[in-house]
């Protein structure tokens, strides 16, 4: 009894030392077995655009009322966003004429946002509905990139960058909101049967979306890339990236952490 105490004692300590030699965090039947990047995300405004202070007086009343809590909650299990809390900023901000507000979104940032058959659909975006909704304005997605926020901005092609948009937030022209949530890009394997160290994807295969951003954290961990067989790009969005998971068809995936627990 003494020695199973120990060997248990061991493999305890083994595991709070070395997390990617065997022990990452399990979520669901999935394991997280390195993070590659870590995102902030942001939403963006023209300089001086009074749409800004509309949008941030119906997100203070929406997370003083517990809507952003509810929706955080739907999405990802918890809530873990910063906006602040204000149940009169409406009130306060006055009457919004009517408009319908150009609202740019990653398409391929699930479940932050991302398209549904035709719909747009995640966190981001039915926060974005509530938010016109409280306004009285009506809401249009169209789908951008984080990079080209400023262009389609000043544009004026989109009135807002919100949207799973990990938006620069140094020498750019135009306004930057404080980051209210972080997520962070992962490797997860099966926890049963899979990898269960970043050793054990040795001459494996590795899928991603088609998405520039997951090729660039991939690249970050030289030694990774060169330990693995094969990197597929796979179309079809993040649900495609489980199913070959689950399938077998690959040995991990890269997604958003966020992703993970919404589906683990």
């Amino acid at each position: 009894m003494k020695k199973s105490i120990r060997l248990a004692a061991l493999l305890l300590v083994l595991c709070l030392m070395l997390p990617l030699a065997g022990c990452g965090k399990v979520v669901g039947r999935y394991r997280v077995l390195e993070t590659l990047a870590t995102q902030e995300f942001s939403i963006g405004y023209r300089e001086n655009d009074y749409v800004r202070y509309y949008v941030d007086a119906a997100l203070q009343t929406l997370a003083a009322d517990g809507t952003v809590g509810t929706l955080a909650y739907k999405w990802f299990g918890e809530d873990k966003t910063s906006f602040s809390k204000n149940i009169n900023a409406l009130e306060q901000a006055g009457q919004a004429a009517p408009r319908t507000l150009l609202i740019g979104v990653d398409a391929d940032a699930f479940p932050m946002s991302y398209l549904d058959g035709e719909t747009y659909s995640g966190f981001d975006v039915e926060l974005a509905r509530e938010v016109c909704s409280r306004l009285g304005w009506e809401a249009k997605f169209i789908s951008i990139k984080a990079e080209n926020a400023y262009v389609e901005l000043s544009s004026g092609n989109i009135d807002v960058a919100w949207g799973g948009l990990a938006l620069a937030r140094e020498d750019v022209n135009y306004e930057v909101t404080s980051p209210y949530l972080t997520n962070d890009i992962v490797i997860v394997t099966l926890a049963q049967g899979g990898p269960k160290s970043l050793r054990g994807l040795k001459d494996g295969t590795l899928a991603m979306t088609v998405e520039q951003k997951y090729m660039d954290a991939l690249a970050s961990n030289e030694k990774l890339m060169l330990r693995l067989g094969q990197i597929k790009r796979v179309s079809g969005g993040t649900q495609s990236l489980f199913d070959q998971l689950n399938s077998g068809a690959v040995n991990a995936i890269i997604v958003y952490s966020l992703a993970l627990n919404y589906t683990g």
